[in-house]
């Protein structure tokens, strides 16, 4: 005999867990990991004319698990708040296209470290800034996601 009750909850049951399924796969997707962003270079040479161009540079970007656990001692809560930061870094260079006439050779020559890849450590103040900016904070405006990212 058919039992549509049964039958209904079942069907619920898949959908629920394919909707968490699918959830946490797409929340894990911006998880750390390399990203290519647009870095608006700019090199001056000692007569104060210019080269400048968009380099695109391998960065890490993303979040990472954090936790606060409660305690009985001050501060009340033991925490752990790693950030994404790169885990190996490369040196590179590029040829920058745009230079004003007249500019000293070697100045169109831009030096450069980017990530070669990323891993969530603790913040150390040694390789790392480890501010925080509010959200409107008009340095964000400073760097241009590249719509073509490594995603």
């Amino acid at each position: 005999m058919f039992d549509s009750t049964r039958c209904f909850k079942i069907v619920l049951l898949m959908m629920t867990i394919w909707c968490v399924s699918e959830g946490a796969s797409s929340s894990l997707n911006n998880r750390c990991k390399l990203k290519r962003y647009t870095h608006k270079a700019v090199q001056t040479d000692f007569n104060g004319l210019r080269c400048w161009d968009d380099v695109k540079i391998l960065s890490c970007w993303g979040f990472c698990l954090s936790y606060e656990i409660a305690h009985w001692q001050f501060p009340y809560k033991e925490s752990h708040h790693p950030v994404c930061v790169h885990g190996e870094r490369k040196h590179a260079s590029v040829k920058l296209r745009h230079c004003d006439a007249g500019v000293e050779p070697g100045t169109e020559l831009y030096h450069y470290v980017e990530a070669v890849n990323c891993k969530c450590q603790v913040c150390s103040s040694e390789d790392t800034s480890c501010e925080w900016l509010p959200p409107d904070s008009p340095f964000g405006g400073l760097i241009r996601e590249d719509v073509d990212g490594m995603e």
